[in-house]
């Protein structure tokens, strides 16, 4: 980000709060980029044949992850994830589980992590290319060797119960 938001001018950086942030060269504007982490909500989907992994047209070929996604304005993380799941997968949520929250700087964000039991068949759609089913047991694994990025959060759930 090079230009302030409101008014247009250069940004400068500055420290504040102990953090170097990008600021408005003119004081009487008074913009601050925070850089705040954006909220998204991850779902670990799970069907009647086992869980939900999908592979992310923007992302390397072979990376498969749980579903996400953003929430919109006015909407809950619990149902963002419902939303999400029948968007990506064409799914409908029987059930609805809250994992726990986590950060993951890497992309700026703090995910608000479920556990979906859905139904359905799985009609992917336009940002998704392929999915597989993974099982509860092989989902450890699978993360270890696929760079799957929620190992941390099945170790902390019931997940693989």
């Amino acid at each position: 980000m090079k230009y302030c938001t409101k008014c247009g001018k250069t940004l400068t950086k500055k420290v504040i709060d102990q953090k170097e942030r990008l600021c408005c060269i003119d004081n009487s504007c008074g913009f601050i980029y925070w850089n705040n982490p954006i909220p998204v909500v991850g779902i670990v989907v799970e069907t009647d044949k086992g869980i939900v992994l999908a592979h992310n047209k923007l992302a390397p070929k072979g990376i498969f992850s749980i579903i996400t996604g953003f929430l919109e304005a006015d909407e809950t993380p619990e149902i963002a994830s419902q939303r999400e799941t029948k968007e990506e997968l064409g799914l409908d949520t029987t059930e609805t589980n809250f994992l726990g929250v986590f950060p993951f700087p890497k992309a700026n964000q703090i995910v608000i992590a479920y556990h979906i039991i859905a139904k359905g068949q799985i009609e992917l759609n336009e940002e998704l290319d392929e999915y597989k089913i993974v099982q509860k047991t092989e989902l450890l694994d699978y993360s270890k060797n696929n760079k799957f990025e929620v190992q941390e959060w099945l170790n902390k759930l019931n997940v693989l119960a």
